[in-house]
């Protein structure tokens, strides 16, 4: 386990700390865009963009299935992204048979449920299956949305999509069932199904990453509050009239704890006159850093990074105790992109933050861990509501 040593120091901009932690390495920073090696059977993977419109190789892998995946025919899962769409083929055994990986695009609106729909056939076909012998797909797509009628209400990074009725403009491209859901509680539902969560009945994830979403697991199930909005952790305030937030507020844990932060910091202080290896790492501009930049900075002992890198994680555990507080779970899940980058000991330190929180008998005995899925949490959890709708189907189908 990483040591982690906080200390002041005169060197750093008042209110900031510095974290000595010389095992901070980027073994988690693989290119974004990597196919993780540790999947079950024989997977094919398909790029599809304007240069390459099919390419496909087979990789063998070894991840043991769980039973949230396990059902009756084949499945997809589709994670979308603002650059690139996933999809994957889980078969009745609950392994992955197929991946496919196409661009997102820039035009927006129906376009991109085209690229989606285009997704799963390629997926299929390199897997020898026809549409038919998918029995149902679940998709993950950032912004609020309502699982109940497939609406997504807006999504960031997609021109096009406000009030887009995506589970029945898929359903009708594929001739196939859709589950949709927020992209964060899909993940969060992968994890608690098939990863670091499994068997924990009162869980909640915090996922920071370009900002910071979450989820919450009560009683076994994911709660998704009134109006489908609830987990919405990187908006409930930790400092009253503190820094602006994307969504117009104040004060938010986005704010502070996002990558998007991350950088806006960084980038203040290096105009303010100090210096980090991180301008050397991702180039002039710091605002375009991506976190496996900063992870790399980290790893170099940059004092700049670090002490950024802490003071983010004293208000992630300022967030963390507010709903453990509130809502007592057993278990806290970090994922996204900023903790896939820096792996345990921010986790670690994280964690450290969290015990020094008042009102211990709930942050006393909270684990929190890593996400266990990484990457493939999306077309995990994804598949995940696509066994449950055709469960459900089949249930009402039976009655």
């Amino acid at each position: 386990m990483a040591i982690l040593r906080v200390s002041g120091s005169r060197d750093l901009p008042p209110g900031e700390i510095s974290m000595t932690d010389t095992s901070i390495t980027d073994a988690h920073n693989e290119d974004a865009d990597s196919i993780p090696a540790d999947h079950d059977g024989n997977v094919a993977e398909v790029i599809l963009d304007d240069e390459h419109p099919m390419e496909a190789h087979t990789e063998v892998h070894t991840r043991a299935a769980s039973p949230a995946l396990i059902g009756e025919g084949y499945v997809a899962g589709i994670d979308l992204g603002g650059t690139k769409i996933l999809a994957a083929i889980f078969a009745p055994n609950g392994t992955i048979v197929s991946r496919s990986k196409v661009l997102t695009g820039s035009v927006g609106g129906l376009d991109v449920i085209d690229r989606m729909a285009a997704a799963v056939r390629e997926a299929a076909g390199v897997a020898g299956l026809s549409l038919s012998q998918i029995t149902a797909v679940g998709t993950g797509v950032p912004g609020p949305v309502n699982p109940d009628t497939g609406v997504v209400h807006v999504t960031p990074n997609i021109p096009g999509w406000e009030l887009m009725p995506l589970r029945d403009e898929l359903s009708s491209r594929l001739g196939i069932p859709v589950a949709v859901d927020n992209d964060v509680r899909v993940a969060v539902i992968a994890e608690h199904g098939a990863g670091a969560g499994q068997g924990a009945r009162n869980m909640v994830a915090v996922w920071p990453g370009t900002g910071v979403g979450g989820g919450i697991i009560i009683n076994g199930k994911i709660y998704t509050g009134a109006d489908s909005y609830a987990g919405e952790i990187g908006h409930i305030t930790v400092k009253v009239g503190g820094a602006p937030c994307g969504c117009g507020g104040r004060g938010h844990l986005e704010a502070y704890c996002s990558r998007t932060a991350i950088v806006k910091r960084l980038h203040k202080l290096v105009r303010s006159g100090h210096k980090t290896r991180l301008t050397r790492i991702a180039g002039k501009n710091i605002l375009k850093a991506k976190s496996s930049d900063i992870a790399e900075a980290a790893s170099l002992g940059d004092p700049l990074v670090l002490a950024v890198l802490e003071r983010t994680a004293r208000y992630l555990a300022v967030g963390i105790a507010s709903v453990s507080n509130l809502l007592n779970p057993e278990l806290v899940v970090l994922g996204g992109g900023v903790v896939e980058a820096l792996g345990a000991p921010y986790v670690d330190l994280i964690t450290a933050f969290v015990r020094e929180q008042p009102f211990a008998a709930t942050t006393g005995p909270l684990r929190i861990v890593q996400s266990a899925l990484g990457d493939d949490a999306g077309v995990t959890g994804a598949a995940i509501i696509a066994r449950q709708i055709h469960n459900r189907h089949n249930s009402e189908e039976a009655a």
